[in-house]
């Protein structure tokens, strides 16, 4: 049984992890990392336990990937991902990084700017590309977003390594049933935002963050800039009906339930929550949503990035998110109640949680 949770925080300067008890009342700051520099996403590796991966994109040095084995105590640099010899793209920021499956204890992925895959064999010491997307041959047709042309979600199947999906702003989702050696776009049932540049319909689509579950196979959920969708491998299915809107970043499902998953949504264009602002919960696949903002603020205005929101292990589960005027929130009663975990932090950029 897991013992406690520590909060990984992404911020536009620098990295902070807070740990509480399996009771989830009483947080402390243990750890304050790359001070001034922007943390694009922190990642746990449950596989062993001890891994976090930090995604640091600085104006000044650059970007480059750390690691650490010891849950953030000391951290060593990785060698940064490359195009390959005589490509036209130079690798500019890392938007997330993903543990491998459970059956690959060394596999990791990360995704970048410019949109592009890469996987590590070393626990993310040294990365080499993944050619069957980077040089897929739609990629002229992929548009970049208002955040630049990033491919910023990685979900891997929960039953089987080879079978895997990624997400593009703007071109949308892309499947790989056989480990990432080909990829296809799987934007069946998605509503496109931009219009394709070629002659192709399944294009032009803005995923704004997809995440699978842990445990459960095919499962897929995911915001898009027009619409939330769940998927159990035949496509999507829009579940936007009964949320206040069809916009925001955020999103994350249940560690066990896979009819269960929040959404945090937007008003379009102030990126901010509005009057019907909170988190949004659904427990049936999104036939309905209710609204969960017991102890929030009433009226607090509010924007949470794309990887904003995050859950917990525990039963019941515990849910994180991170909002842009540097306030962290929890709940742990599986979003019913919130209760404030620090604030007077920078921009929060993202949120994710070590279960151990």
């Amino acid at each position: 049984m897991p013992r406690s949770v520590t909060v990984l925080v992404g911020t536009k300067k620098g990295a902070y992890r807070f740990k509480s008890g399996a009771s989830r009342e009483r947080w402390r700051l243990v750890g304050q990392d790359f001070a001034g520099e922007p943390v694009y996403h922190v990642a746990f590796d449950p596989r062993d336990g001890q891994t976090l991966f930090a995604a640091i994109n600085a104006t000044w040095g650059g970007p480059r990937i750390e690691v650490s084995r010891d849950l953030g105590a000391s951290w060593k640099t990785a060698k940064n991902p490359a195009f390959r010899a005589g490509s036209p793209l130079t690798f500019s920021r890392t938007w997330h990084i993903e543990p491998g499956h459970a059956s690959d204890p060394g596999v990791v992925w990360c995704g970048t700017e410019p949109a592009a895959l890469f996987r590590s064999e070393d626990h993310g010491m040294t990365w080499e590309g993944v050619v069957g997307l980077n040089d897929h041959p739609e990629r002229t047709h992929w548009s970049p977003g208002g955040g630049g042309l990033g491919l910023h979600s990685i979900a891997i199947d929960a039953a089987d390594r080879r079978s895997m999906m990624i997400g593009i702003s703007a071109a949308g989702v892309y499947e790989s049933t056989d480990g990432g050696l080909t990829w296809a776009s799987a934007n069946k049932g998605s509503k496109a935002v931009l219009p394709a540049k070629g002659d192709t319909s399944d294009l032009g689509r803005c995923v704004h963050h997809l995440v699978a579950h842990p445990t459960v196979a095919g499962a897929r959920f995911q915001q898009n800039h027009v619409g939330v969708y769940f998927s159990a491998g035949n496509g999507w299915r829009n579940v936007t009906k009964g949320l206040p809107g069809d916009y925001g970043f955020a999103a994350a499902i249940h560690p066990r339930d896979p009819a269960t998953a929040y959404v945090f949504p937007l008003e379009f264009p102030m990126r901010m929550n509005g009057v019907a602002g909170g988190v949004y919960r659904t427990t049936d696949g999104g036939k309905r949503w209710t609204r969960q903002a017991r102890g929030l603020p009433p009226g607090g205005r509010y924007e949470v990035m794309r990887e904003g929101l995050a859950t917990d292990r525990f039963d019941p589960a515990g849910v994180y998110f991170g909002t842009a005027s540097g306030e962290l929130w929890g709940s742990a009663d599986a979003g019913r109640s919130w209760s404030r975990i620090a604030e007077h932090l920078p921009p929060i950029l993202s949120v994710g949680t070590a279960t151990v």
